[in-house]
């Protein structure tokens, strides 16, 4: 059975999962690892006392909420993606503490209007974007 005790449960090829994988990293980190290892930098000094990887899910769950990666929301004029990405993440299950939840929505906010250049604001920018929030 190997390391991966849902093997047998597994409906896709170790291809297939991969090829899933990158799709998701070219979604999420469209500049690239670049980008991706600048939100993990500001993701540890935003949040210091929290594990690295753990704060990247919560970054990416909110991401997808903001996005709407699925498609699940409607395209009209009253979405508020702000909105969504919050509500996603205090009932994600993930124990998301409501201090940190701004935190979280001001770096995804910064994500969204990145471009190559990849300049996110100062981690001092961040937490008084996050204090602004509702």
């Amino acid at each position: 059975m190997g390391k991966d005790p849902f093997n047998l449960f597994r409906f896709r090829s170790k291809k297939q999962e991969q090829k899933e994988r990158e799709a998701y990293a070219a979604w999420a980190f469209p500049y690239g690892p670049a980008q991706k290892e600048k939100i993990r930098t500001l993701l540890t000094q935003l949040l210091p006392k929290e594990d690295a990887a753990i704060a990247m899910v919560i970054f990416l769950m909110g991401k997808e909420a903001f996005c709407d990666k699925d498609g699940e929301r409607e395209d009209d004029e009253l979405r508020n993606p702000l909105r969504d990405a919050a509500e996603a993440l205090q009932h994600s299950g993930m124990r998301v503490r409501k201090q940190h939840l701004p935190l979280y929505l001001a770096l995804i906010l910064a994500d969204s209007r990145v471009d190559e250049r990849l300049l996110y604001p100062e981690v001092e920018e961040l937490a008084a974007m996050a204090e602004q929030l509702p």
